[in-house]
């Protein structure tokens, strides 16, 4: 089952971006085919099922909300085989961390389709934005650009952790990642210095 992609850090070259709120949760994936449905199920590194104690919780809310017009898009596709990558966040999770009586949400960031590869990002829009993190507009992302996403200073809508900026290159998805300094800063005093820093970098 194919795992969710790290994203790198932007730096390099200015360049323009379909840019999405960076929602602070656990990334989740669901597997669909044309001839199982819905079978299979896993966190970024485990499958998991509706025993889990953390997330066996996402696989009812994901089939009661989000599975049928979902599996509706790919049928009409003619798809055969697609993972959709999901966040799983409530109002209070905070760095992978999940309240139990918190109430969670799944949200939609990306779905690879077998032998294509990533959903483009205008296609993801055009299909899914009314499932998927809040989409911020076309930017040009620089260092001036991610300063003010660092700093708290943007003008954009960033719920606290962060953006995601997205295009296409030569048929191929590439992401960068732009994350708040005060996200990290309590990340920082909630963590040691290690595990603060893989936390960072996910």
């Amino acid at each position: 089952m194919k795992t969710y992609p790290s994203i790198p850090r932007f730096s390099g070259k200015s360049r323009d971006l379909y840019t999405f709120d960076k929602l602070d949760g656990s990334n989740l994936r669901f597997e669909w085919t044309k001839k199982k449905g819905w079978h299979k199920f896993g966190t970024r590194k485990r499958l998991f099922d509706e025993t889990d104690i953390i997330f066996g919780s996402a696989i009812p809310l994901f089939m009661e909300s989000l599975s049928e017009p979902i599996g509706k898009v790919f049928a009409d596709k003619n798809w055969q085989k697609t993972i959709v990558f999901v966040e799983f966040w409530g109002h209070e999770s905070f760095a992978g961390v999940h309240i139990e009586d918190d109430p969670k949400f799944l949200t939609v960031i990306d779905i690879s389709i077998h032998r294509l590869g990533m959903l483009p990002p205008k296609e993801f829009l055009t299909y899914f934005e009314e499932f998927g993190p809040a989409y911020l507009g076309y930017h040009r992302w620089n260092k001036e650009f991610v300063d003010l996403v660092h700093s708290g200073e943007s003008d954009l809508s960033i719920s606290f952790e962060g953006i995601v900026g997205k295009t296409m290159q030569k048929n191929v998805m590439v992401m960068y990642k732009a994350k708040t300094r005060e996200w990290i800063n309590k990340v920082r005093r909630s963590y040691n210095a290690l595990e603060a820093q893989e936390i960072i970098d996910s």
